[in-house]
C-alpha cells in the first residue's frame, strides 16, 4: 500500500515536471501579408476629418502597405456652439 502511494506520487511529480517544461516554451510566428488595421479600426476621427483605412495593394507593380487616408470632413462643426 505504501509502495503504491509512493509510486503514484513519483508519477505525479514526473508528469508535472514534464508539463512545466512545455509551459515555458517561447512562441515564434511569421506573418506574411499586410495587417488588417493598425490602431484605430476601419475609421477614426481627428479634429474635423475622418481617416479611412486603405488596405495594402499593388500600384504600378509595387506593393503599397495599408495606411489611413484622410476622408470626408465632418459637417456638424459649429452646430452645437452658440
Amino acid at each position: 500500500m505504501i509502495m503504491k502511494h509512493k509510486f503514484v506520487v513519483a508519477a505525479f511529480i514526473a508528469v508535472t515536471m514534464a508539463f512545466s517544461t512545455v509551459a515555458q516554451a517561447i512562441g515564434f510566428n511569421i506573418d506574411i501579408g499586410d495587417r488588417g488595421y493598425y490602431n484605430h479600426g476601419p475609421r477614426y476621427y481627428d479634429g474635423d476629418w475622418a481617416y479611412i483605412w486603405v488596405p495594402g495593394h499593388r500600384y504600378h507593380g509595387r506593393w503599397i502597405h495599408g495606411h489611413y487616408r484622410r476622408g470626408e470632413r465632418r459637417h456638424w462643426r459649429g452646430h452645437w456652439r452658440r
